[in-house]
């Protein structure tokens, strides 16, 4: 199992999906989780959409997150 995954803009869709997988659920089951605990009523394909084009918010993704079982730290890079 993943412990750490750097997310990189460049494929962070794929990445979201690789990630889910890896907990045996699919993107419908993961968009499904995320509406019932956040109180949503969001689409799959609006959540694809957001991921392919790379307009995802913040808040959306810690939600992911959150079902996924992962947190979200923000890491200051070494020069």
């Amino acid at each position: 199992m993943v412990n750490e995954c750097k997310l990189e803009d460049k494929n962070i869709r794929e990445q979201i999906k690789y990630l889910a997988a890896m907990q045996g659920i699919t993107m419908l089951k993961l968009k499904e989780e995320v509406n019932n605990k956040y109180n949503k009523h969001d689409s799959i394909r609006n959540l694809g959409n957001k991921l392919r084009n790379k307009t995802i918010r913040v808040s959306e993704l810690v939600e992911i997150s959150d079902i996924l079982g992962y947190d979200i730290y923000l890491h200051k890079r070494l020069v």
